[in-house]
């Protein structure tokens, strides 16, 4: 049997793309990460501002490969014609 394909898009990359796709993965489904579709904000801790970039960043590359297919979204098109 074949796993369900969940293309994976929005907002929150260090929250609720984070928590998605590895829930997504829990449950059986083949993930794909389209990472310039996604964003984040700045965070900070202790006084320490982590701009966004790097926030994003940072995940994406946690959730490549073991929970996700990340690619751009030029890929996914190119893939899909």
């Amino acid at each position: 049997m074949k796993c369900p394909l969940l293309m994976v898009v929005g907002m929150m990359t260090h929250m609720c793309i984070d928590a998605t796709v590895r829930a997504a993965v829990d449950l059986g489904f083949e993930t794909t990460l389209i990472e310039d579709a996604c964003a984040t904000r700045d965070l900070s801790y202790q006084d320490k501002c982590v701009p966004a970039e790097q926030v994003h960043y940072a995940f994406v590359s946690a959730l490549n490969g073991m929970y996700a297919n990340v690619i751009s979204t030029e890929g996914f098109l190119n893939k899909s014609l």
